[in-house]
């Protein structure tokens, strides 16, 4: 797969049948693999290696996902995953002319978003929160306390809309 596509995960199996889609931003590959062994039996995966494919994708699909897994650190990027998180809050950033072209006009994205982060005691889980985010889990991931948090969201999110 070419550096600058967003991958995507598997498909779901059965027909007509809509299962929760989820964009992964997320930089390494041994942490997007064991996510996507992990969780697409149950959810369709798509990732996003870079703040720009990240950005991209929502521009043109953010419709058609239900939750966002956020990284902090995103080698490659411009933009960490609070300052991503911020902009697609519709929070105000500094300097927004200086925001790299693909990250601008962006539209406010109201999906849930959970932080995965190995950096947790780098900052503080009121920062993360104050960003815009909806949970926080830790690396190494425990997978159990995600799939509590993203059905917690997820169910939460459908009984709002």
């Amino acid at each position: 797969m070419k550096r600058d596509q967003v991958g995507r995960g598997r498909e779901s199996l059965s027909k007509g049948l809509r299962r929760e889609r989820i964009l992964y931003v997320e930089d390494d590959d041994d942490n997007w693999e064991i996510a996507e062994l992990r969780l697409a039996k149950r959810y369709d995966l798509v990732r996003a290696r870079t703040d720009e494919q990240a950005c991209r994708f929502l521009r043109e699909q953010h419709q058609d996902i239900d939750l966002i897994l956020m990284d902090i650190e995103l080698r490659g990027s411009e933009l960490n995953g609070i300052e991503l998180t911020e902009l697609l809050r519709g929070n105000t950033l500094p300097e927004r002319s200086l925001l790299p072209s693909y990250a601008r006009h962006l539209p406010p994205v109201g999906k849930p978003v959970i932080f995965v982060t190995a950096h947790g005691a780098r900052y503080t889980s009121v920062k993360l929160m104050l960003s815009g985010a909806d949970k926080v889990i830790s690396k190494p991931v425990d997978f159990a306390d995600l799939q509590i948090a993203l059905r917690e969201l997820l169910v939460s999110r459908s009984l709002k809309g």
